[in-house]
């Protein structure tokens, strides 16, 4: 399991407990499981081989970003709306406890998963293009899901995704404040996002992942199935485009084969034009300012993860810029 001051250390007796508790019988084993950097998750094994995924949230006092607060209610909202909205495959949730009175933070139990990550599987080149048009399709469904309301459900939505997303980096550049440390990227965000104003009035309002790396997609025998929805928000659906094809490096222009392949799937298409790259280069720019912003309360600045965040966000920062402006 990746280090990270977020990650709650759970007990085996808080374990214990609470699965004792919530009825699913004695626990015979825990490990850590998955690559997540931000919560703590564990394989648990109960009395007779039964094997169940728990997934725990920071502790309160750990220090986390403005739209990470109250994370993980916003996880199991969006399992809720692929299970009732798209035929996406993802697990049962079995149990919630808010209550932090067994474990000290909120978390919860579902079903345990078979299949390792994408980005552990070698796939065939053959098997690598179906994967990733399935990946595509996957995301047209999630976008068909509407709302008239943008941005995070746990920090509050707005009449249009320009007011959402300016919220949204206006929270992380206070974060960064709060921190102890400035974000001239951030601030010249701030600017480019008040003058393509206009362009981002035109998003629509869909159900958005914007988390959708490789190691969020399990393959089980050329299934697919999503875990980790917890970076979810209403807003402007071009911002999944992120996670495929060259990677968010990339501009919109270079992914030309993953749009036509989105749109032979999407009944809403997103055709490349100059108000869908400037909004793509948005998308980008905030996760670089996510990125640049959470290497700070995540890590050291001699940890790989530090070195890593910091190399691309300004990769990202000077690409979606040089489009903005």
């Amino acid at each position: 399991m990746v280090k990270s001051s977020t990650k709650y250390q759970a007990s085996s007796e808080e374990i214990s407990a609470l699965f004792e508790t919530g009825g699913f019988g004695r626990v015979t084993g825990a490990s850590p499981l998955g690559d997540g950097e931000f919560n703590a998750a564990f394989k648990v094994t109960c009395e007779g081989g039964r094997e169940y995924a728990l997934k725990i949230a920071p502790p309160a006092d750990a220090r986390v970003l403005t739209y990470e607060k109250n994370m993980m209610d916003s996880e199991l909202f969006w399992y809720s709306k692929m299970k009732e909205y798209t035929d996406i495959l993802c697990p049962e949730i079995y149990m919630r406890d808010f209550t932090c009175r067994i474990i000290k933070s909120a978390c919860f139990i579902m079903e345990m998963m078979n299949g390792e990550p994408l980005s552990r599987c070698s796939l065939s080149d053959e098997e690598a293009e179906r994967v990733s048009a399935e990946k595509l399709g996957m995301l047209a469904g999630i976008h068909a899901v509407r709302n008239d309301k943008y941005g995070y459900r746990q920090t509050g939505l707005y009449d249009s995704w320009y007011e959402a997303v300016r919220s949204m980096t206006e929270n992380l550049v206070k974060d960064c404040r709060n921190i102890g440390y400035e974000t001239p990227d951030g601030e010249e965000f701030l600017r480019l996002i008040d003058k393509n104003e206009n362009e981002l009035l035109k998003a629509p309002c869909r159900m958005v992942n914007f988390d959708l790396w490789d190691s969020n997609v399990l393959y089980d025998n050329g299934r697919l199935i999503w875990i980790d929805p917890e970076r979810g928000f209403w807003g402007d659906p071009v911002a999944d485009l992120i996670t495929v094809g060259k990677g968010q490096k990339a501009p919109l222009s270079e992914k030309k084969k993953e749009l036509e392949i989105y749109n032979g799937k999407a009944a809403e298409k997103i055709e490349l034009n100059r108000n869908t790259e400037i909004r793509y280069a948005c998308a980008v720019a905030y996760l670089a300012l996510i990125e640049e912003v959470e290497k700070y309360v995540r890590y050291e600045p001699d940890h790989p993860n530090y070195i890593r965040n910091t190399v691309d966000a300004r990769d990202m920062y000077d690409m979606a810029f040089d489009i903005m402006r």
